[in-house]
């Protein structure tokens, strides 16, 4: 099915190679790295209005989501009530709970493209040309577990390694930015007024049930600091060429979310 994706794929590939043979003179043996990586940073300021787009509706949605976890609480058992006060939460502040996904899945189809390009040997019934160059003296093409196996060589301990230690310093900024920004929606959520610890009621309503919207949330916050890791993982099954597009796409996206999404008060949701 992603075979749909490959003349998109061929193109792009034909300017990586082409920034590849400009870079070469300065760049040498890592000159279809830095090409790999000046594409991601275009492709990605390409993306750029789409990104704030969803940022934006993101800190909305985030504002209210406190005042939501609380009437989820409140009317957990009449959800016909329940989707009325939401209703008119999200209206109350020019928000919905679908507020920036449009924009995001318009920059899927970049994304995909992108990975089809550095994880596939064959583009359009032919090889992968981009496969045919080297990070170091290492093959682009070349995956971890396979090398592992194999016997690893210094040039391909050390391209690898490079990789897995920037990929996990990149997946514990992004889990640390996840802990921040559910430690703030829980202290929001905690404090505002109407909460039961607000207002300093004891005994069952000021512990959330097991499987109640506070219990869920907390659960979603606790996976939200672990997933970031998963990178590191799936880069082993990958190419060198998409673990270094994953490397690169993830340190966007995380120095992203650093910018647009930096800690800041959360407004009271009406």
């Amino acid at each position: 099915m992603l075979s749909v994706l490959d003349t998109p794929a061929q193109a792009v590939s034909e300017l990586v190679l082409a920034l590849s043979s400009a870079a070469e003179p300065l760049a040498g043996d890592a000159a279809t790295g830095v090409a790999i990586l000046l594409v991601v940073v275009l492709v990605r300021l390409l993306l750029l209005p789409l990104s704030l787009r969803a940022a934006r509706a993101g800190r909305a949605r985030l504002a209210v989501r406190p005042a939501e976890l609380r009437l989820r609480e409140r009317f957990r058992r009449d959800p016909v009530r329940l989707r009325r006060e939401l209703a008119a939460l999200h209206r109350a502040n020019g928000t919905s709970p679908f507020a920036g996904f449009g924009a995001s899945l318009l920059q899927l189809p970049f994304f995909m493209v992108l990975y089809r390009l550095f994880s596939s040997p064959t583009l359009n019934g032919g090889a992968n040309a981009l496969f045919t160059h080297t990070l170091l003296g290492v093959p682009l093409s070349d995956r971890w577990l396979a090398v592992v196996g194999s016997g690893m060589v210094p040039a391909e301990l050390l391209v690898f390694g490079a990789v897995f230690v920037l990929l996990i310093l990149v997946a514990w900024w992004s889990s640390r930015l996840a802990a921040r920004s559910a430690a703030r929606l829980a202290a929001a959520s905690a404090d505002a007024p109407g909460s039961s610890s607000a207002s300093g009621r004891s005994g069952s309503r000021s512990r959330s049930a097991a499987g109640s919207p506070a219990e869920i949330e907390a659960m979603m916050g606790r996976l939200g600091r672990v997933m970031p890791f998963a990178t590191v993982v799936v880069a082993a099954f990958l190419p060198l060429a998409a673990a270094l597009y994953l490397l690169f796409s993830t340190a966007w996206t995380t120095a992203e979310r650093s910018v647009l999404w930096r800690d800041r008060a959360l407004p009271s949701a009406a």
